[in-house]
């Protein structure tokens, strides 16, 4: 199937194969549904002749034939009733199933995606409509599950009673099924006005969910109050209501239009129907079966717009769901076919790296030529916006450079797994997230077996042994609060430790920091610095900071500009230089004194 091609019929083919794989038995029951769900409408047509041909066939003597009748038509209509709720409740908790079954094939693929796309809004925007697609059991997968079986047993009741129709008025049965149509076209443009503001929609929705979260979040309640945000954030809160609403009513606009079509056909229709029978009343139509009719083609345009609404329904949400499979089935990760085993150390090399992050127009590096040595420790420092933390990405593979070569140790970063990849580094980056599982979980990012002695050990080495020995539960004290009401949460300077120990329990060759120590104090600071050495040993380290007292630490520096690298050296070489670098520790030094000073 092309890509920007939809065919129902494949989304209705592709969701019956996965449920036949996952659980055939639910087919059966999808089955015996049908069958349940297509009687119950001759159930209320019948009733009104049932009742009245007894009367009009026994007359005063009809209260005990009219009392049998009725009970046996409550007991088969009972049975119906009941079997088909029990079967579709029964359906509807296993179509649930498939759909998480489904989301989690989803969850599996986004969490190993290019990292590019993680940063990309527009990514998000184009594909929101098809996450929810498996995120909700009120759309998407589970609410076409759930209609596919009723489909057919609708068609089937509109089959028989199309019959019947007939022999009152073909003229009448054409009509009905004319203003199903004509309701079916209507909701088909409506959908697909829908459908091509879907992109509009998602960002205005993604922005107004944005500023939603922004005044339920407690993590910005001291922000807001002090610095008077709540004004600027309420307006901007209205503005995105309004561009959402604006793409609503739009909507609502055009559905209304459309509208006025099915009203003028439903109009003509009733003319014809109440016409017909009152015209064959007066040729003497008995009682029984006037009734019969009425109810007949009353229930006949009720199921018909049922069965238009749920193909309609298929058609517009199996579109999203269409999409959900083009997610599914896409490429959303490039890597090489190299496995190669995990080394004792690394080298990296960068042959003429030119790298500008996707949809930007500014080179972040041109014809950039660089190499990390194998066991170096290597501190990067410079300005803000020097490149430093994209550096760290296109080493790690999670962005790949848009001209040049990256090499690890001698083979291209493109043709390795992205999982051999990134068994080579233990990192610690600025955003640092803690979840909601043990600490013991959140220092080996495992829920299997674990080397409690290397966890405590790690934790140690860090500084937060004192932390681990007054936990109640130790290594199994959850974090956070979100699933269990008595975990715990680490300060910042604590939050920046446990990332640290993550890394050292990984023990991978390489080692990179990322602004390690920013929410440290000095003393905590210092105390990271005295161990770095030992805590990188035998390693290829890469420590990047602002604070230029750590690069004593380190076999060289290298100072990043705008124009890549400006000075490269050992501490002793770039201090005799008395250039940028020189300039910069002086400057800190002297602030980085005072520090110490006031923090001890």
């Amino acid at each position: 199937m092309s890509e920007n091609s939809y065919k129902p019929s494949y989304v209705v083919r592709r969701l019956l194969t996965f449920v036949r794989t996952e659980n055939k038995a639910q087919l059966v029951r999808m089955i015996f549904a049908a069958l349940f769900v297509a009687v119950q409408p001759f159930l209320s047509v019948i009733l009104p002749k049932l009742a009245i041909g007894t009367l009009e066939q026994y007359g005063s003597e009809a209260a005990i034939p009219l009392v049998k009748v009725m009970a046996v038509y409550f007991v088969c209509a009972g049975f119906v009733a009941f079997m088909a709720m029990y079967l579709r409740q029964v359906a509807d908790s296993v179509n649930m199933e498939l759909r998480m079954h489904y989301l989690a094939l989803l969850s599996q693929k986004i969490q190993r995606m290019d990292y590019k796309n993680v940063e990309d809004a527009s990514f998000w925007e184009k594909n929101d409509r098809a996450m929810s697609a498996g995120s909700s059991n009120g759309n998407g997968i589970e609410l076409v599950l759930g209609l596919i079986y009723k489909t057919p047993a609708y068609l089937l009741s509109l089959i028989a009673m199309a019959v019947v129709a007939f022999t009152l008025s073909p003229v009448v049965l054409l009509l009905v099924i004319l203003h199903c149509g004509v309701l079916m076209w209507v909701s088909a443009k409506t959908h697909d006005y829908e459908y091509s503001l879907k992109e509009e929609k998602s960002k205005a929705s993604r922005r107004m969910r944005y500023f939603n979260k922004t005044t339920h979040d407690f993590s910005f309640g001291k922000d807001i109050r002090i610095f008077n945000f709540r004004e600027r954030i309420i307006a901007n809160y209205k503005e995105e209501i309004g561009a959402f609403t604006g793409v609503l009513k739009m909507i609502e606009n055009r559905r209304f239009l459309l509208g006025l079509v099915g009203i003028a056909s439903l109009i003509v229709t009733d003319v014809a129907m109440y016409g017909t029978l009152i015209y064959k009343a007066y040729q003497g139509m008995p009682v029984s079966d006037y009734t019969m009719y009425v109810a007949l083609i009353m229930n006949m345009i009720d199921l018909m717009l049922t069965f238009g609404g749920t193909v309609m329904q298929i058609r517009n949400e199996g579109e999203y769901v269409n999409d959900f499979f083009k997610l599914l089935d896409s490429r959303l990760l490039t890597e090489g076919e190299e496995t190669p085993d995990v080394p004792g150390t690394v080298e990296i090399v960068l042959d003429h790296v030119t790298f500008r992050y996707p949809g930007s127009d500014v080179d972040v590096y041109k014809d950039f030529s660089f190499t990390i040595h194998s066991g170096e420790r290597l501190a990067i420092v410079g300005v803000n916006g020097a490149g430093k933390t994209t550096l760290v990405k296109l080493i790690c593979g999670l962005y790949e450079p848009t001209e040049g070569h990256i090499y690890i140790n001698g083979v291209d970063i493109k043709d390795w797994k992205k999982k051999n990849l990134y068994d080579l580094y233990s990192t610690v980056f600025q955003d640092f997230n803690i979840l909601a599982f043990t600490l013991r979980e959140n220092v080996t990012c495992k829920s299997g077996e674990a080397d409690d002695a290397r966890v405590t050990e790690a934790l140690e080495r860090v500084g937060l042994g004192k932390k681990l020995a007054s936990l109640d539960r130790g290594l199994d004290q959850m974090m956070l609060k979100v699933i269990d009401e008595n975990g715990t949460d680490f300060s910042g300077g604590e939050r920046q430790k446990l990332a640290i120990a993550r890394a050292l329990y990984k023990n991978a060759p390489m080692v990179i920091m990322d602004e390690p120590t920013a929410a440290l104090d000095a003393l905590a600071e210092a105390e990271i610095y005295e161990n770095f050495s030992t805590l990188v040993q035998g390693k290829t380290a890469i420590y990047i900071s602002h604070r230029l007292a750590s690069t004593i630490f380190c076999d060289k520096i290298a100072l990043f500009d705008k124009d890549g690298v400006k000075e490269y050296g050992t501490h002793e070489e770039l201090m005799a230089k008395k250039g940028m670098y020189y300039e910069m520790f002086v400057v800190q030094g002297k602030y980085y004194q005072e520090e110490v000073a006031d923090a001890s």
